[in-house]
C-alpha cells in the first residue's frame, strides 16, 4: 500500500509539472466563458454601476486625479474604471504588469496596472474587457517621477513615493474580467505628434525603419542586463524624425535580428525607467512588418523660399517682433527674451515659475503667412526647457484668425504634430520639431505657441523657443 501511494504521488507530481510547462509555453487557452462565481462578481459590479452604488470613471478621469511626482493616491471612494487589455507578457517583454486602454479602437487614454501575477496573459488576454474596483488600491508611479501613471496595490515599504503591485490576494477582489474579448485596433498616429497623452495606448506607426547603423544587430544588446533602446526613424519633409523601441533582455525575441527595410510597427506607448523619454514597447515581433523600401527626405535645395524666419536675436525684454502678438490670456507672465549661455544665442522664453498666478495661458503668435503663393510648405522650430513640470507648450495653426488679439479665442486653432521638448530632456539640449507640412492649409495662416501652466510647483515649468522657419517650394 505504501509503495502504491508513492507511485500515485509521483504520477500526480508529473501531471502537475506537465500542466505548468504547458502554461509557460503559452499553450493554455483562455476560456471563452467564465465560471459562475466570476460571472456573478462582474455582474454585481455592472449592476452596482447602473444603480449608482459604484461610480464609473474613465481612464482619463482616473489619471487626472494624480499629479506626476506626487505621493501615491489612495482611492477611498467607491469608483470603478473599465478598460481593454492591450499588452501581453507571453513573450516576456512585460513583467507583472499589463496596460489597458479605454476603447478597443481609437482610444483616448490608457494606464498601466502593476500586479503580482506572472503569465497574466492566460487570464488578462489582449482585448479582454475588465473592470477594476479601485477602493483600497493606489494610483501613482512604480518609479517615482517616471511619468507612467499606474494602478497598484499598496505603497512601497522602502519608498513612500512609489507603489507596488496589486497582490495575489487583492486581485480577485479588485480586478474583474468579463466574457468579452474585443479586437484591439492600433491607433495610427503621426510620428512627430506622439506625446504623453498617448502613454498606455496601442498605436501603429507607418513608414518607419530602424537606424541604418543598427544593421545586423538584435533587439537587445547582448551586453545589457535589463533593457535596450533601439532607434527607429521616418522621413518627415526635409529631414528625419526618430523614436526609441525598448526591449527587455528577458524577452523571447531579444536575440532576433532587427529588420533592415521599412514598414509598420505596432506597440504600446510607455516611458523609460527614469521617465525621461517616451518609448515604444512591443508585445512581440509579429507587430513589426517591415518589407518596404526605406524613404529619403525631400531635397532641401528645392525648398529655398523662406516664408518665415525668426531667431529672436534682436529681441530684449518682452518679445515684440513686428506684427507678432505676445498675449497674456490668463496670468501675469509674457514671452520674454532669453540668452542661452551654452549656445550663446538668444531665444524666446515662457514660464510661470514664482508667478503666484493660479493659472497661466500665454500666446506668442506670428504675423500672417500667405500659403497660396507657394506649392508646399514646412514649418520647423526648436524648443528647450528648464523642467517642464507639468506645464504644456503647444504649436497651433489658424487660417481664420484676423490678427486681432481680442479675437484669438474666437478663431479655430489646430494643434500641429510637432515634436516639443519633454520634461526629462537635459536642459542644455535643443529639440528640433521635425518638419511639419502645411500643404493642407491655404490662405493666410498664423502660427501660435501657446503656453499653459500655473503657480503650482507641479505645473510651473519653463520653455524656450528658437529658430522658427517656414521653408517652401515655389
Amino acid at each position: 500500500m505504501k509503495k502504491n501511494r508513492i507511485i500515485t504521488i509521483v504520477l500526480a507530481l508529473i501531471a502537475s509539472i506537465s500542466f505548468v510547462t504547458c502554461v509557460d509555453d503559452g499553450d493554455f487557452k483562455v476560456p471563452e466563458s467564465l465560471g459562475n462565481e466570476e460571472n456573478e462578481a462582474v455582474n454585481k459590479i455592472i449592476d452596482s454601476i447602473s444603480s449608482g452604488a459604484l461610480q464609473l470613471k474613465t481612464i482619463k478621469q482616473l489619471k487626472e486625479l494624480y499629479i506626476i511626482g506626487d505621493d501615491p493616491l489612495e482611492i477611498v471612494s467607491d469608483i470603478v474604471v473599465k478598460g481593454y487589455v492591450i499588452s501581453s507578457d507571453k513573450s516576456g517583454n512585460f513583467y507583472k504588469e499589463f496596460y489597458m486602454q479605454d476603447e478597443p479602437e481609437n482610444p483616448t487614454a490608457g494606464i498601466k496596472v502593476a500586479l503580482n501575477l506572472s503569465n497574466s496573459y492566460n487570464k488578462f488576454n489582449i482585448g479582454r474587457e475588465i473592470y477594476i474596483r479601485l477602493k483600497g488600491l493606489y494610483v501613482g508611479e512604480t518609479n517615482s517621477g517616471d511619468g507612467n501613471i499606474t494602478i497598484g496595490g499598496k505603497i512601497s515599504a522602502t519608498d513612500l513615493t512609489e507603489i507596488e503591485n496589486v497582490t495575489t490576494n487583492q486581485i480577485p477582489n479588485h480586478i474583474y474580467r468579463t466574457e468579452t474579448t474585443e479586437e484591439i485596433v492600433p491607433k495610427v498616429i503621426d510620428f512627430a505628434g506622439i506625446n504623453e497623452t498617448d502613454i498606455g495606448t496601442f498605436v501603429a506607426l507607418e513608414n518607419v525603419f530602424f537606424d541604418a547603423k543598427l544593421a545586423g544587430k538584435s533587439y537587445v544588446d547582448p551586453i545589457e542586463d535589463f533593457d535596450t533602446q533601439r532607434k527607429i526613424q521616418t522621413c518627415l519633409g526635409l529631414g528625419y524624425d526618430e523614436l526609441l523601441v525598448e526591449t527587455s533582455s528577458f524577452s523571447r525575441f531579444s536575440n532576433e535580428t532587427l529588420p533592415e527595410n521599412a514598414g509598420t510597427i505596432k506597440a504600446i506607448v510607455s516611458k523609460d525607467y527614469g521617465g525621461d523619454l517616451i518609448v515604444l514597447v512591443l508585445n512581440d515581433t509579429n507587430d513589426v512588418t517591415m518589407i518596404d523600401e526605406r524613404c529619403t527626405p525631400l531635397p532641401a535645395e528645392e525648398y529655398s523660399t523662406i516664408l518665415l524666419s525668426e531667431n529672436f536675436d534682436n529681441e530684449s525684454g518682452d518679445i515684440d517682433v513686428f506684427n507678432w502678438i505676445n498675449y497674456r490670456e490668463v496670468g501675469t507672465k509674457s514671452w520674454r527674451s532669453y540668452t542661452d549661455t551654452y549656445s550663446q544665442s538668444k531665444a524666446a522664453r515662457m514660464g510661470s515659475s514664482s508667478s503666484g498666478d493660479e493659472s497661466t495661458v500665454t500666446w506668442l503668435i506670428t504675423s500672417g503667412i500667405d500659403l497660396d503663393i507657394t506649392s508646399q510648405e514646412f514649418l520647423s522650430f526648436e524648443t528647450s526647457n528648464s523642467f517642464g513640470n507639468g506645464s504644456e507648450l503647444q504649436a497651433l495653426i489658424s487660417t481664420n484668425f484676423d490678427g486681432n488679439e481680442n479675437n484669438i479665442n474666437a478663431a479655430n486653432w489646430s494643434i500641429l504634430p510637432a515634436k516639443i521638448v519633454s520634461n526629462g530632456e537635459n536642459y542644455k539640449s535643443w529639440i528640433h520639431s521635425t518638419y511639419i507640412e502645411l500643404s493642407n492649409y491655404s490662405g493666410t495662416a498664423f502660427i501660435a505657441f501657446k503656453y499653459i501652466g500655473n503657480g503650482n510647483v507641479n505645473f510651473d515649468g519653463t520653455y524656450e523657443l528658437d529658430n522658427i522657419v517656414i521653408n517652401a517650394k515655389p
